[in-house]
């Protein structure tokens, strides 16, 4: 079962290159103010469920990540 990233995504793209498979595809990045904002999204063909991206040493700091 893959994952998806939910509405509680911070956009910062901390997940991005933490994927071990690059399940985890960063959108178009999005300047605001000072900020830069990396929507992102997890491919289903490239995840394999490894749980990297909710482990406790990889975990998204929002827990934005939840299985699909």
């Amino acid at each position: 079962m893959p994952y998806q990233v939910t509405e509680k995504c911070l956009k910062c793209g901390y997940c991005v290159e933490r994927c071990p498979e690059g399940a985890i595809i960063a959108d178009a990045k999005i300047e605001f103010e000072r900020w830069t904002l990396q929507p992102v999204h997890i491919d289903p063909d490239l995840c394999n469920d490894c749980g990297t991206c909710v482990s406790e040493e990889w975990w998204c700091p929002a827990q934005a990540i939840v299985p699909a």
